[in-house]
């Protein structure tokens, strides 16, 4: 009958014992709630086991209605954010030509700086650098970084300055022709057995979209024939406007 209360006698002396279910054990990190009731007394140990149940019930309960990021989903966070870059960058890079001279010079220095500020924000713990990376990547997933816990947004944060490294790194040596830079960080290197439902990229069927698209409006023949300036005109204007005002330079950082 002790059983019905979650009592458990050891010797002489009562124990709270309880299950963990099994959707929070891995956020508990145990399979049961144990503790000494401190008594030898059925009555008052019944007591004190009603107690903790009502307690653990809404243990439970707060566990489950408030978000917590698993590693699982930490790494997924940073490989979506570190892939999900450096595919859109080196999607530019085939969708125009040489690159001006002193440019690729300029990108070298430029992110070899970010690389630094990152390491030296990861050393000074000013983690709220990443905050708007961190937010929107969260949001991605559906979950917003409000509704964490200040040492779970605070672990996000860290992990998005971390990639921030690698990313800066891989984006620095493909400015020196190195296009196969391997990330140093273990979340980007560890192995996902399948991708987060809420992954914020772009699906594979939407860049497929994307593209059919352009390439129909490519092959479309113009409803006008009026003169237009040529291309590469226009093109080397644009370059030497963005390289004058030092726009690019701001839009990266930012």
């Amino acid at each position: 009958m002790a059983g019905l209360f979650n009592l458990v006698l050891r010797g002489t002396v009562y124990h709270f014992r309880r299950g963990v279910p099994d959707d929070l054990r891995r956020r508990l990190n145990r399979r049961e709630l144990v503790r000494s009731l401190g008594t030898g007394d059925i009555r008052a140990a019944k007591l004190a086991a009603c107690r903790l149940y009502v307690a653990s019930e809404g243990l439970f309960s707060a566990l489950r209605s408030a978000p917590m990021l698993t590693d699982d989903q930490i790494a997924h966070l940073v490989q979506d954010f570190y892939a999900y870059v450096l595919d859109r960058e080196n999607a530019g890079r085939l969708a125009r030509g040489p690159l001006p001279a002193g440019l690729r010079e300029m990108r070298i220095t430029q992110y070899a700086t970010m690389a630094d500020k990152a390491r030296d924000a990861l050393a000074g713990n000013r983690l709220d650098e990443a905050h708007f990376a961190t937010m929107m990547m969260l949001k991605r997933q559906g979950i917003a970084l409000d509704e964490l816990t200040l040492v779970q947004a605070a672990q996000a944060k860290q992990a998005v300055l971390r990639a921030g490294v690698d990313l800066s790194e891989a984006l620095k040596a493909r400015y020196e022709g190195n296009f196969n830079y391997e990330p140093h960080d273990k979340l980007l290197k560890t192995r996902l057995d399948a991708p987060h439902p809420n992954h914020w990229p772009p699906s594979r069927q939407e860049d497929d979209a994307a593209a059919a698209s352009a390439s129909k409006e490519a092959a479309s023949p113009p409803e006008s024939a009026s003169p237009e300036p040529c291309f590469s005109q226009t093109a080397e204007a644009f370059r030497t406007s963005q390289l004058e005002t030092k726009r690019w330079d701001q839009q990266t950082a930012a």
